[in-house]
């Protein structure tokens, strides 16, 4: 476990790196909302949740919207005192995340998932999946 140490301050000083930061958001933009990644981006974190570099386990990259649930505010010339305008979901944006790697990959289960990246649009997790049949 000693190597693990120095990977993840690696790992810190990339995503403290503005430009390292800038080139994570430019590539990740550009892909569809689920996308099926070769390797973990973040390693360490991966490893920690529970993925395995063999066969059967999967790393999905999914975007999430940010911001609040919203309904639309009644506007025919009153104020209801409890229009109830803004509302707390039930499941947290990770768990959105997962949900939506699930929808796409049927026969795999979550094992684990880490937050990525944001901006101030999205956020990005990695869903670690496997294979129920092969484990």
């Amino acid at each position: 476990m000693g190597s693990f140490k120095y990977i993840h301050a690696n790992e810190i000083a990339l995503y403290k790196n503005e430009e390292r930061k800038r080139e994570i958001l430019q590539d990740v933009r550009n892909q569809p909302i689920v996308q099926r990644i070769e390797k973990p981006t973040k390693i360490t974190r991966a490893k920690s949740v529970g993925y395995k570099a063999k066969q059967g386990y999967i790393t999905v990259r999914v975007r999430v919207g940010k911001g609040d649930f919203r309904r639309p505010r009644a506007n025919h010339a009153r104020r209801p005192s409890k229009s109830g305008i803004y509302y707390k979901l039930a499941v947290s944006k990770e768990g959105i995340a997962r949900n939506r790697a699930l929808k796409v990959f049927k026969n795999m289960e979550v094992v684990g998932s880490y937050f990525l990246i944001e901006d101030g649009k999205n956020k990005w997790f990695e869903v670690i999946l496997v294979d129920k049949i092969k484990i």
